[in-house]
């Protein structure tokens, strides 16, 4: 049975449609409108906790439990169109094994037959592929992401040091990310202030011997875009998840990889 592509949004205000965006970037559609691949595109932001409080103990709520209900409803689509689902969610925080693997089990356990694409995973492969000589590699994220410690569990044993700011310039770097009246959750275009602070967290980490900076949580490549900033190439996990669910679903549309 052919497979279809399963965003399962809401993740983040621009969260799926950033990964749909992403999807449309690297397929090989031939100019075409039917070249591109169908994708199911479900976004419930109001049924799932948000991811870094419950790391942190502010919720007692799993984001996985709003997860799993809105992948029966993506299964749903998917048995429409007489395909199988294969499915991102487009969240670096809901990949840590407290709220992921939770929602695999959760999904095994009601019998639903789905394959979710382990985001973390992918952007490691994604590394290798691309910048395999590099031996430090900065890090911004959540503090849930961070606490978690999910990359560097996935990247220290391959001999990569992982390049962190320390737990002050951390708090200014969730700030960026969630202050409602500038932060990227709550504001778009970007603020150019929120702007200016992640051109700032990249120099740093630049300056503490960082040669590739990760962009660990979904919004920040909102505020930049670029694929290297002062002169360290800037790795975004949604270009990963967004290949990994093509080379799933079509491989042979799968573009080469520009970078």
């Amino acid at each position: 049975m052919d497979k279809i592509i399963g965003i399962a949004g809401g993740v983040g205000p621009m969260a799926g449609v950033y990964l749909h965006k992403k999807i449309i970037e690297n397929t090989e559609a031939q100019g075409t409108d039917q070249g591109h691949l169908d994708v199911l595109h479900a976004s419930f932001s109001a049924g799932i906790a948000d991811r870094t409080d419950y790391l942190l103990g502010k919720t007692t709520v799993n984001p996985a439990d709003g997860v799993v209900k809105m992948v029966q409803s993506l299964i749903a689509g998917a048995a429409s169109q007489d395909k199988n689902l294969v499915v991102g969610v487009p969240c670096n925080t809901f990949h840590s094994p407290q709220i992921f693997d939770v929602c695999k089990k959760s999904l095994e356990e009601l019998g639903l037959d789905v394959e979710i694409i382990n985001m973390i995973r992918e952007t490691g492969e994604f590394i290798k592929a691309t910048l395999p000589d590099i031996k430090k590699i900065g890090l911004l994220s959540t503090t849930g992401t961070r606490q978690a410690g999910v990359y560097e569990e996935l990247l220290s044993p391959s001999g990569l040091e992982i390049v962190q700011l320390d737990d002050e310039r951390q708090l200014e770097i969730h700030d960026s990310i969630y202050n409602p009246q500038w932060g990227i959750k709550s504001t778009y275009p970007v603020s150019a202030k929120s702007r200016g602070n992640f051109e700032k967290y990249i120099q740093a980490l630049r300056d503490q011997g960082a040669e590739a900076v990760i962009l660990g949580c979904t919004e920040i490549p909102l505020a930049v875009p670029e694929q290297s900033f002062s002169g360290v190439a800037l790795i975004d996990p949604m270009v990963a998840l967004a290949r990994a669910l093509i080379k799933k679903v079509a491989e042979d549309k799968l573009k080469p990889l520009a970078y």
